[in-house]
């Protein structure tokens, strides 16, 4: 007790001192005649984000904000969101069953659509439907080599961004083709994980100017196997989930004129991950004994074409967008299997009977389900989506700026949830598929908004801006059961169609003073939504078929500073959350919906450090606390373990904290050395909202620290790295059920590797 009481203190005290350090010492401009001119080596780099629709420099951009460049991405070792998570404050990636990973911001984590709108260059990204009427579970996994850049905008961006926005955007910005210059990449990477396999990466970028001046190509191509260390005791069966993703990006650029460009993306990836990621402590680490395999085999494909016409007095932006995921979810429904056997649940309907079953149909039934264990859940399932937007941007200096425009999204989405029979000593499904069970789902969406915002700068330090969006969406929802189950609460009944549909505003106001050349203070409120839907549940009640929009209303100030001459920065944001009608995860046996239960108030700190303090060496600090509680109780009995006002929303850490120390030095003539560590620390958080629930577990309070070490030059280099140095056992995601016990997932253990680099 008395150590975890001092380490608060220290959280709580080193957060204090950044909050208190802007104000403390003087800004740059105060320090100009004290303080030494420093090169560009000395200098925290300048990043340039697109946020708000337009080129700001990050300190000049009055919103929370996280800019990660390719380089920093590059010398981190990252290739996916995964990699950078834990170093960006308020942002979240909550582990599940094979292939369902929730993003999420400030603390806004529920089943639905998405709170978070992921963007690939102008490009909103969803998850499939499946059949629980929630897509913001399932989040592509794709590679980021040759990345310009990636942004999380913290609090609702509807008014810029919309679909998905409702809490934050986590934006993924591609390097463009270069019409003028020859150039290319090769990335190499072999790895080892402790008491596990061995894996690779191969990645490669060529950029080539097809028509110099006017038309450039850009190719980028990867493969990368990522080492499995989970054991499945039951099946003899070693480093299981073992993971491949493979698949590249062709990008052009065309400028016919100077004011007009036009680009182009095509980037598909496949992907399959051998098995769960899942193990259970009883059994020992990384050690599971599921009856069956449970594989993910995906493919996404993405096209974007987007122009951009200067036409003096603003720029107009427009794209179209075309992505499809193909996806297959194996849940293990062994269990539950199990579970209705010893209970006898549907022997009456198996026996055809109303009322107990005898003795005798009770040993027909039971018998009926071991011929056809084991069983596995069997869910193929595509989305596909059209995204048009056009938008237009003001390019005045003075003190009036202004973006207006439009947005589409028509997505379709298709589902067949079913149950089928595996090989009990391989865990493989029997192919051809042996179905025991099987329902369709179908949801189409349309979503049309028209948004704008714009920014006066007045009495030479003041900027007012106001924004607001005006959305409108429409769900179809096709759901029908084709085959009656003995297992579960299905029967085969027709198909059955509902329509769900809604309309609102959001906006925006934010409130910028800049207190000298290198400090800004803001304040903002923002308002944030998402579309609600249909229920495709067996056995649901009618008026738990629908559920509506929930809301956010975000309160929140800040300040973005820079120090001793642009050695140092430091920004900072303080936010309340007000959510309201919150879409939230509930159950019934066998079965899982959306329903819409209580209103709850997130409460949070973000701190961000970057400093220069020599020449060569790079430092990067943050913290983020968070603070969400229900403000009432939730009070439908069909949810399990309903939260009571003043319960903590599970699955969000309350505190986060980074730290990374970058040294680059000269060792001989054309040869430098790298070395740097990366820190993370991540809080603790719950399974589940009641502290008296059976299924209330508890997770992180770890910490985790990768070391990486090399030579290079201007076009190579070699490095070491050591990965979860310490070999921790850092647990992000414990679940139990009525099925089953503290389901781990955890990050990997340690993990040791080489690469190497040539850039021509």
């Amino acid at each position: 007790m008395i150590k975890f009481a001092s380490r608060r203190a220290r959280l709580c005290c080193g957060a204090a001192t950044a909050f208190v350090l802007p104000f403390a010492i003087p800004p740059a401009s105060a320090l100009a005649q004290t303080t030494p001119s420093q090169d560009d080596a000395s200098v925290v780099d300048e990043v340039v984000v697109t946020a708000l629709r337009r080129e700001t420099r990050l300190q000049d951009t009055p919103i929370s904000i996280t800019a990660v460049s390719g380089q920093t991405l590059e010398n981190m070792g990252a290739s996916t969101v995964q990699d950078i998570v834990s170093s960006v404050p308020g942002l979240n990636l909550t582990e599940g069953q094979t292939g369902q990973r929730r993003i999420s911001v400030r603390g806004v984590q529920s089943a639905g659509e998405s709170t978070v709108g992921l963007y690939l260059g102008d490009t909103p990204i969803t998850g499939p439907n499946s059949a629980t009427s929630d897509p913001s579970s399932i989040t592509p996994d794709l590679n980021m080599f040759d990345v310009s850049r990636v942004e999380v905008l913290r609090g609702p961006q509807g008014t810029l961004f919309g679909s998905g926005s409702m809490s934050g955007t986590f934006r993924v910005v591609f390097n463009e083709a270069d019409a003028y210059d020859y150039e290319g990449a090769v990335d190499l990477t072999a790895n080892t994980v402790r008491s596990g396999g061995q894996g690779y990466a191969g990645r490669a970028m060529v950029n080539v100017p097809l028509m110099e001046g006017r038309l450039g190509a850009r190719l980028v191509v990867y493969d990368e196997l990522r080492p499995g260390y989970v054991d499945n005791v039951r099946l003899g069966q070693e480093d299981i989930n073992e993971a491949r993703a493979y698949g590249g990006r062709l990008m052009l650029k065309f400028t016919p004129t100077e004011s007009l460009k036009i680009t182009s993306l095509l980037t598909i990836q496949k992907q399959t991950a051998s098995d769960n990621s899942g193990w259970y402590p009883a059994l020992g680490d990384y050690k599971t004994d599921t009856y069956t395999k449970l594989p993910f085999p995906n493919e996404f494909r993405l096209f974007n074409l987007a122009a951009e016409w200067d036409l003096g007095f603003a720029t107009l932006n427009a794209s179209t967008s075309y992505y499809d995921w193909d996806s297959t979810k194996y849940i293990d429904g062994s269990l539950s299997a199990l579970q209705v056997r010893a209970a006898g649940t549907y022997c009456a309907r198996y026996n055809g009977i109303t009322g107990a079953c005898n003795a005798t149909q009770l040993a027909a039934y039971r018998a009926y389900i071991d011929s056809v264990f084991p069983l596995s859940g069997y869910q193929p399932m595509i989305v596909e989506s059209r995204v048009n937007e056009v938008r237009l941007t003001s390019n005045a200096d003075g003190p009036l700026t202004w973006t207006v425009g439009a947005f589409q999204e028509k997505r379709e989405d298709e589902a067949t949830s079913s149950t089928v029979e595996a090989d009990a000593a391989t865990g493989e499904v029997y192919w051809p598929i042996v179905y025991n069970f099987s329902r369709f789902v179908g949801v189409d969406l349309t979503q049309t908004a028209f948004y704008g915002e714009a920014s006066y700068k007045f009495l030479e330090r003041f900027t007012l801006s106001l924004g607001a969006r005006a959305y409108e969406y429409e769900k179809t929802s096709r759901s029908q059961v084709l085959s009656t189950s003995y297992i579960n609460a299905s029967v085969a009944g027709p198909l059955s169609t509902y329509d769900s549909s809604a309309d609102g505003w959001v906006g925006r106001a934010n409130l910028s003073y800049d207190v000298t050349p290198d400090a800004m203070v803001y304040a903002q409120y923002s308002e944030g939504f998402r579309p609600g839907g249909i229920n495709n549940t067996p056995g649901l009640t009618p008026d738990l078929i629908p559920y509506t929009s929930d809301s956010l209303e975000n309160y929140e100030v800040g300040a973005k500073t820079t120090w001793l001459g642009g050695r140092l920065t430091a920004n900072l944001s303080a936010y309340q959350i007000k959510w309201s009608n919150m879409q939230i995860a509930a159950s019934i046996p066998n079965f899982s919906f959306i329903a819409n239960v209580g209103a709850a108030t997130i409460k949070g700190l973000e701190v961000e450090l970057a400093a220069r303090p020599i020449a060569g060496l790079s430092l990067t600090g943050s913290m983020g606390f968070v603070d969400g509680k229900l403000d009432v109780d939730q009070t439908t009995g069909l949810i399990v373990a309903a939260g009571k006002a003043g319960d903590t929303i599970p699955n969000e850490p309350d505190f986060k904290a980074a730290f990374s120390a970058e040294y680059v030095w000269p060792i001989a003539s054309g040869f430098d050395g790298l070395a740097r560590l990366d820190y993370a620390y991540t809080g603790e958080s719950t399974s589940t909202f009641r502290p008296t629930s059976p299924y209330y577990e508890t997770m992180g309070d770890f910490a985790n620290v990768n070391l990486r070490l090399g030579i290079q030059g201007e076009t190579w280099g070699a490095f070491v790295f050591a990965n979860n140095l310490f070999d921790v056992v850092g647990k992000v995601k414990v679940a139990s059920q009525a099925t089953y016990e503290q389901q781990t997932y955890s990050i990997p253990p340690r993990t040791l590797g080489v690469n190497v680099r040539r850039r021509f």
